[in-house]
């Protein structure tokens, strides 16, 4: 297994000799109080990647590679799974559980120790990425969104999530009370944080609105627009002109005196003020 960078053993929970066993008591823990199954859960927040048999996948932050059974069956067979995490006794369980098995499925299984925040891959390596936990925990939450986006294809599929409660219950006993029990629940989902260029984003929560989940398609360009279609109305003008051609104030008088006057000639406020510039040149 490559060792690109890791943390150092101890210094949190998920680098103790027993974080695998931590994990799964924290994982069985959630299930039985959000009255959950595993499998359903699984399938629902995988299911937003979207995959086709033969595809390539990252999943970072794999941990003990709980997700990583319904991703290969996703697959149908035929594909190549990426995993990742920088906690080396949690992905070393990982690789021990479901290396041989996925192998087995079909499914060509890698390992690597390595930083989320930094990923050993070239641009577009991957057709979807996964990440589901731990990522209020990153030191550059934009940073990790940021490489899943740029190691997937435009017009793939990422897809992360993890700790926090919907806004709307946030203040309510039913949020505090998660809250108190684990401050994490109180993380707000990171829209903001996503690539300029992402497209079809969705935005929806898991385990009683306590998790969110965030997907989005992969795209090398920000939306396109026309910003020269002229308005219709008393004002006129476009996005252009409206944001490019913005001019010192005046004053309220005069400025009212303009519109009046280009009211009655039945021109556009743009349309009048430009017609004033061009005569005074």
């Amino acid at each position: 297994m490559p060792v690109f960078a890791s943390e150092p053993t101890g210094t949190s929970e998920y680098t103790s000799e027993n974080a695998a066993t931590i994990h799964d008591n924290a994982l069985r823990w959630v299930l039985q109080t959000f009255g959950i199954d595993e499998s359903s859960l699984r399938k629902s927040l995988t299911s937003g990647l979207n995959l086709c048999k033969g595809q390539k996948l990252i999943v970072t932050g794999a941990g003990a590679g709980n997700d990583l059974p319904c991703l290969a069956q996703s697959l149908e067979g035929e594909g190549v799974i990426y995993a990742q995490d920088i906690s080396e006794q949690m992905l070393l369980v990982g690789a021990d559980r479901y290396g041989q098995k996925l192998s087995g499925l079909g499914i060509d299984i890698y390992f690597s120790i390595s930083d989320a925040t930094n990923l050993p891959f070239g641009d577009s390596f991957f057709d979807a990425a996964y990440h589901f936990g731990g990522l209020n925990l990153f030191p550059d939450v934009r940073k990790g969104i940021a490489e899943m986006n740029r190691v997937v294809k435009s017009g793939g599929r990422v897809v992360i999530g993890d700790e926090g409660i919907a806004p709307w219950l946030k203040h309510t006993e039913y949020g505090e009370m998660l809250i108190h029990n684990n401050p994490l629940y109180a993380y707000d989902a990171p829209l903001s944080l996503l690539p300029d260029t992402a497209e079809s984003v969705n935005l929806t929560w898991e385990l009683g609105n306590c998790f969110y989940v965030i997907g989005f398609t992969v795209s090398d360009r920000l939306p396109q627009i026309s910003i020269d279609i002229p308005h219709v109305g008393k004002r006129g003008g476009s996005i252009r002109t409206r944001y490019f051609g913005q001019l010192e104030g005046i004053a309220p008088a005069l400025r009212d005196q303009l519109y009046a006057d280009a009211e009655r000639l039945g021109l556009s406020r743009v349309e009048y003020l430009e017609s004033l510039l061009r005569k005074s040149r």
